[in-house]
């Protein structure tokens, strides 16, 4: 709370200050002997104040209307009938002075008001009102009582009342307090841009620069000092006005990341020049994805990673980049195996986010309590064998980053709710808890079902589907883009090679012509496996068309008898739709062969999938 105490000695000094210049000079030593943040006064001296510019604020105290109402009936019933009321205005150097006068006639009464700029006026008006005879009574300010007594006439002081006093200064503390904290702001914020690595130049909507923190003095100012930004930046002011954020721009000889943050202050629109060492960031953006790596919330594939020589892919490489531009949600689909989190994590590494972090999570092999706790974290205590610190949710841990959720069909409908209300207030609360998270992270879904058919079914949420399916890519089998099959083959042929310390060579690419007539119904994951298969089986190191044909002859058999696994539960039900969609990724989708290895008919096989029978 600010005090007004400390000034009173100075008040009254002021009150007995007669020539004005002297008050000024009185003025001014007290602002600088101690902290004054405003001056209480009225009439005439606050005006005074104003005009000779105090560097403080003045709070003028208003004379009331029921004060002036209540003077005026004291003097009537005091037998006063011509009464005066005079006034000592300021004014502003150059400016017109302009004498008011006003006269009312209220029966025998008679009152008049005067405003003059100078006190010989003012004496001068009294002496020739009282020798007429048209004065009985003055009131007024300090200056016109002083003027009043020392000619001998009546006289009535200005009285300000308890309220008006009250109410200025509660006004003065209010408006002294936001000074102080405005100033306390000030210095913080010149503390802080003076201490950070980046140089801050402030420049007006001419482009002339206002104030600037240490580091942009000294990198830039003080060797070859500049008004302009226009000229430390070599470019038009409107262009520089329009830089994008983290733009790279050369300035006198060196690398900087520049960002142009406009203000508006007062009525003036400024601008915020921040830049930063572009070897500094380079230097912060490795320690990050350094930090990142040895946690693991890395994407380890690029788009230059990608093998794709058939239009198809490379139409879909090429819309993919586009996407990872945006911030919009990504909806991939595609059968199992063909490549989605190998195109999600492309795209994070596309993106404006790929100093963040990238997780994926496959939403199929876990129970709906066990996601909700992986997706969302939980708080200490929230159930039996939770971790005694809590643990913090993968959207949490992908904050600023990128969301893999494979699968994501396989979402629970209560699960679907909560991933929806995440995409739209972009909060999560984790299990258990009840405070309110933000976190910015990006969602790259993907699945291998149809989504509008279950939203038919009420399977999943429409509002979730089309919030998710903001930009959507189809990722088409590997039977559909058969130009991308034996290059990829020989990537994995290579990939494996160098992982078990075996080299394999060909004569010529003619030799791979027998993986050409199989359709991979389990993708890019089983080329991928069928590789590794080969490497490890080729004697001589020499592959030739023979030993692939025979490789192919057995793999049709050898398939079928795959390993499988599943995840524990009680739900036998479930279990069994997924051994089915397990066969059924063995089989390539052709649902006639399956029903045929499981000796069940077609209607069976779409009731055991609860799914409408469609024939």
């Amino acid at each position: 709370m600010v005090s007004f105490r400390a000034l009173q000695p100075y008040i009254y000094k002021f009150i007995r200050s007669s020539p004005c210049p002297e008050l000024l000079r009185q003025v001014r030593e007290a602002l600088q002997e101690t902290d004054i943040y405003g001056i209480l006064t009225r009439g005439s001296l606050a005006q005074y104040l104003y005009v000779n510019r105090i560097p403080v604020p003045i709070f003028e105290l208003n004379y009331g209307l029921y004060a002036i109402l209540t003077l005026l009936k004291e003097c009537v019933a005091d037998g006063y009938r011509k009464i005066c009321i005079f006034e000592i205005g300021s004014y502003t150097p150059g400016q017109e002075q302009q004498e008011q006068r006003a006269q009312l006639f209220l029966g025998d009464y008679e009152l008049s008001f005067y405003r003059f700029y100078d006190r010989a006026s003012v004496e001068q008006e009294i002496r020739q009102l009282w020798g007429q005879g048209k004065l009985d009574l003055v009131i007024g300010d300090v200056e016109p009582i002083m003027i009043a007594k020392r000619l001998g006439l009546p006289s009535r002081n200005f009285v300000i009342d308890e309220r008006s006093y009250r109410n200025t200064i509660e006004e003065a503390r209010y408006m002294t307090e936001m000074t102080l904290k405005e100033r306390a702001q000030d210095r913080f914020i010149s503390v802080i841009t003076n201490i950070i690595a980046e140089a801050v130049i402030i420049a007006d909507e001419t482009g002339k620069i206002q104030s600037c923190n240490l580091q942009a003095e000294r990198l830039l100012l003080k060797r070859e000092p500049c008004n302009q930004v226009q000229e430390l930046f070599g470019m038009e002011l409107p262009l520089l006005l329009e830089l994008p954020a983290n733009q790279l721009a050369d300035i006198r000889g060196k690398r900087y990341v520049v960002s142009v943050i406009p203000r508006v202050v007062g009525e003036e629109r400024m601008y915020a020049f921040v830049l930063s060492n572009a070897n500094d960031v380079e230097k912060m953006e490795l320690s990050i994805r350094r930090q990142n790596r040895e946690r693991g919330l890395t994407a380890k594939t690029f788009f230059q990673d990608i093998v794709c020589r058939d239009p198809v892919s490379i139409q879909l490489v090429e819309m993919a980049k586009r996407y990872a531009k945006s911030n919009g949600t990504i909806l991939l689909r595609g059968e199992t195996g063909t490549g989605k989190e190998v195109i999600a994590s492309s795209i994070h590494n596309e993106s404006l986010r790929a100093d963040g972090p990238f997780l994926a999570i496959n939403c199929a092999t876990f129970n709906e309590n066990l996601i909700e706790s992986e997706l969302f974290g939980y708080e200490k205590g929230a159930f039996t064998g939770a971790l005694p610190g809590g643990k913090q949710g993968l959207f949490e841990l992908a904050h600023h980053g990128s969301l893999f959720l494979d699968e994501v069909g396989e979402l629970p409908l209560s699960l679907q709710a909560k991933l929806l209300r995440v995409l739209q207030e972009k909060e999560v609360m984790r299990v258990g808890g009840s405070r309110i998270i933000p976190v910015d992270v990006r969602i790259i879904a993907a699945t291998n079902r149809d989504l509008l058919e279950m939203v038919q079914q009420k399977k999943f949420r429409e509002d979730l589907y089309y919030r998710l399916a903001l930009l959507e890519l189809d990722i088409p089998p590997l039977r559909r883009r058969r130009e991308d099959i034996v290059p990829l083959f020989t990537s994995f042929l290579a990939e494996v090679s160098e992982q078990e310390k075996r080299a394999v060579f060909w004569d010529d690419m003619s030799v791979f012509e027998p993986i050409l007539d199989y359709d991979w119904p389990g993708n890019i994951r089983e080329l991928r496996n069928f590789a590794e298969r080969v490497v490890l089986l080729c004697r001589d190191y020499r592959l030739d068309r023979a030993f692939l044909a025979r490789m192919m002859q057995q793999k049709g058999h050898s398939d079928l008898h795959a390993q499988y696994t599943a995840p524990l539960t009680d739900d036998l039900k479930a279990l069994e739709r997924h051994y089915i969609a397990f066969l059924l990724e063995r089989f390539g989708g052709d649902k006639d062969k399956l029903c045929s290895y499981l000796h069940i008919s077609k209607s069976t096989l779409w009731r055991k999938l609860d799914q409408p029978y469609r024939s």
